[in-house]
């Protein structure tokens, strides 16, 4: 259950910071699809594995433009 809240709550922060435009925020993400596949594979969730690499592997490339970004500026 506290799996739940903790997955949840992450995922909540990290959409309000990159809607804050936050750089962080694609980082905070990236985290949470590391529980997420955490959670999957402890589960035996395969379907949650799979979404958690596909997502934790967009939430990093963007984490990364996004530094980068801003750096040129």
């Amino acid at each position: 259950m506290a799996w739940s809240w903790v997955l949840g709550i992450l995922g909540v922060v990290a959409l309000f910071s990159i809607g804050r435009h936050k750089w962080w925020g694609w980082w905070i993400a990236f985290v949470n699809e590391c529980l997420w596949f955490t959670y999957g594979v402890t589960t035996g969730q395969w379907g949650f594995v799979f979404a958690a690499i596909c997502y934790g592997a967009v939430n990093f490339y963007h984490g990364r433009r996004w530094i980068s970004d801003a750096r040129k500026n």
